[in-house]
């Protein structure tokens, strides 16, 4: 295994033992040793506590200094700099239920129909995992960084197989990489200006340094996407998230005019940007 883990927090020590240290030491059987999960100083203690009774306790439990501002991408910039540049490192959200590959069952010959399109796991024992458990799927992706000398990979962001089945594999176009599950070889010159749309400014920020992303598009997770109690939506209201997403958005089309474009979620009223090269 050639990269290390790291997993942001933030009042989720139940969930995080649930999810997604379930998912990487119980399921994959990643050694706790290369997990780095990062919390706030004064929520140290209790995610100690809960990580030992879980049996977790052989993971690196860090805390963010206190002069670090709350926020998701000001934690995300100290681990940047928190690690040495050149590291492989995959970075994790604290609650994801399940890490899926595409899976074309050719026994279902309409092409229409939804079921020939399967998504299982890479983390446990299915047959039609074929060896692709998540270690040999990530190695591999950060070999193709290195080769290639690209900085960022990432997934598909839905975990639909019906969407997911036109796409190649792999890609290497402006492609967004979403923030539930990336990988980078450390670049301590990557550092993000807002807190919404962290993700997408980290894609763009990558493609204009490295002019490709990889996208591993057959790869996707089960997860919650702002369902999931506790976390950094625990500060942030509806209306302000919305501001936030406006403020984002504004931001990311005055500095990326040439591939961001504006669109608004019907269902959520919050800005959104779609990405074009």
């Amino acid at each position: 295994m050639n990269f290390k883990i790291v997993i942001p927090s933030y009042c989720r020590s139940h969930i995080i033992c649930d999810k997604t240290l379930r998912v990487c030491c119980q399921l994959a059987s990643i050694p706790q040793q290369l997990i780095y999960v990062f919390v706030l100083d004064c929520q140290k203690n209790s995610y100690k506590v809960e990580v030992e009774k879980r049996n977790f306790g052989d993971i690196n439990l860090i805390s963010a200094p206190p002069e670090i501002p709350p926020g998701l991408h000001h934690m995300r910039n100290y681990i940047t700099q928190y690690f040495p540049e050149g590291e492989h490192l995959l970075h994790m959200d604290d609650d994801i239920d399940d890490i899926l590959k595409l899976y074309i069952d050719e026994s279902i010959t309409d092409p229409k129909k939804s079921t020939r399109y399967r998504l299982f796991s890479c983390c446990n024992s299915n047959p039609l995992r074929q060896g692709q458990g998540i270690i040999s799927i990530f190695n591999n992706a950060f070999k193709i960084l290195q080769d290639e000398h690209i900085g960022l990979f990432g997934i598909y962001p839905v975990a639909n197989g019906y969407f997911m089945k036109d796409l190649p594999d792999v890609t290497y176009s402006l492609r967004f990489c979403v923030g539930t599950l990336w990988g980078c070889i450390n670049d301590h010159s990557i550092i993000i200006q807002i807190e919404e749309k962290e993700d997408v400014e980290r894609t763009l920020l990558s493609f204009q340094k490295y002019n490709k992303i990889l996208r591993l598009n057959n790869i996707t997770i089960k997860t919650k996407y702002y369902k999931t109690e506790g976390g950094m939506q625990t500060e942030s209201s509806l209306d302000k998230r919305k501001a936030a997403a406006k403020a984002s958005c504004t931001y990311l089309l005055e500095k990326y005019p040439k591939y961001t474009k504006l669109y608004t979620s019907k269902k959520s009223g919050i800005y959104e940007i779609k990405l074009s090269n």
